[in-house]
């Protein structure tokens, strides 16, 4: 395995985009006390993200011990827990690969960062399990919530689809194929 980044716990979590619509970088970020981590990953690995991870934790809340569990850290804690924008950091690689998981002991959503070992608009070697970063963050099923609400906004954020054709358009309109 590459070098291993791994937080017990985060103090907040968030997916979001910086930029103008057409040339947004997408991002997962974490906080925890004054360290931020950042990782670069496409828009596509977001909205896949902020789908599979509600799909998760509404599994997870169909179990009473957990949802006792979230009602007690709702009542313990005042501080912002996730969500909202990124802060300006930057970006530790670019995420390969996504895993997400849970652990019930700890009753934590793992979420699982592999770094691209290669460069854009390369072809990919053999990928060594080896290469490149590894971040594990650990993070409670309100914090994934407040994340995948984040994300999914960024997603929907974009710019519009055509009618046509389905391909995003710029303000001024885009070279449609339909209209050949």
């Amino acid at each position: 395995m590459g070098e291993l980044i791994e937080w017990e716990a985060v103090d907040a979590i968030t997916a979001g985009a910086v930029g103008v619509p057409g040339r947004r970088v997408f991002m997962i970020q974490a906080r925890r006390g004054t360290d931020t981590l950042s990782v670069l990953v496409e828009k596509d690995q977001v909205a896949i993200l902020a789908e599979e991870a509600s799909a998760l934790v509404e599994r997870l809340s169909e179990d009473d011990s957990t949802a006792r569990l979230e009602q007690a850290e709702q009542a313990e804690t005042q501080d912002p827990i996730g969500g909202g924008p990124l802060e300006e950091a930057t970006p530790l690689f670019r995420a390969r690969l996504i895993g997400l998981g849970y652990d019930p002991e700890r009753r934590l959503v793992l979420i699982e960062l592999r770094e691209s070992p290669v460069e854009d608009g390369e072809l990919p070697p053999a990928v060594e399990e080896s290469d490149g970063f590894v971040v594990r963050l650990h993070a409670t099923c309100r914090q994934v919530v407040m994340m995948t609400a984040s994300g999914a906004e960024a997603v929907a954020a974009g710019r519009p689809t055509c009618s046509l054709c389905g391909f995003p358009m710029n303000p001024d309109g885009h070279p449609c194929p339909r209209w050949n």
